[in-house]
């Protein structure tokens, strides 16, 4: 006798809950950078700090631009943008193996957008040219900057899909470097570069995932 199918959909849901945290695109009806969304880290482990017997690592990244800050001008010569907004970032960060602690921070990021001022849609080489994030931590303050001398790249993708709706996918591959001594010293990422990729704001994921574990629930219930 065959397994009913429903039978795995409870596991099915929770699955495609995880998958959404990664993979869902962004869709909006402003076209504009940076995308009104969040970039998330797919990996457990975001980065890692080493710095003699001290190691450093952060994890569950999430790095929200705030898009309605934003301003952007063109390159000189090109079709370039660059984008410049505020941003804030949190996760969670462990020290010498110790417990994972909530952490977070806040501060500017800049990108540069190749060929987007000849179009509204198509597919754009991305850089993030510069990030400066102040926080604090249980451990103490802490300071995250885009690496400057490694390229931090990346690519971002408009579609119109109509009815005035636009589909963004983007993603950038972030070297960082990490000073607990107010920019005295930095310690390089040993495992970046980190990839993050866009997703809707978390309010929309929770939203998709209580729909689709109740839906698993009912089918439950109907047994």
């Amino acid at each position: 006798m065959k397994t009913p199918q429903y039978k795995y959909l409870p596991a099915l849901a929770l699955g495609i809950l995880s998958m959404a945290a990664t993979s869902q695109a962004l869709v909006t009806n402003n076209p504009t950078l940076p995308p009104d969304g969040v970039y998330l880290t797919p990996d457990q482990v975001h980065s890692m700090y080493t710095n003699g017997a001290l190691t450093i690592v952060l994890q569950a990244l999430q790095h929200l631009p705030f898009a309605s800050q934003s301003s952007r001008h063109g390159v000189p010569g090109t079709n370039n943008e660059v984008e410049d907004f505020p941003s804030s970032i949190t996760g969670e960060v462990s020290v010498n193996g110790g417990p994972f602690v909530p952490a977070g921070g806040t501060g500017p990021v800049q990108t540069l957008v190749v060929n987007r001022l000849a179009s509204v849609t198509g597919t754009f080489d991305t850089e993030m040219l510069q990030m400066s994030i102040a926080g604090n931590s249980p451990f103490g303050p802490f300071m995250i900057r885009e690496s400057p001398t490694l390229p931090s790249l990346g690519q971002t993708t408009i579609a119109d899909i109509g009815g005035g709706l636009y589909q963004i996918d983007s993603f950038f591959d972030v070297f960082t470097e990490l000073s607990i001594d107010g920019g005295q010293t930095w310690m390089p990422d040993t495992v970046g570069p980190a990839h993050v990729v866009l997703v809707p704001e978390p309010t929309s994921l929770s939203l998709l995932g209580i729909g689709l574990v109740s839906l698993a629930g009912f089918i439950r219930r109907r047994r």
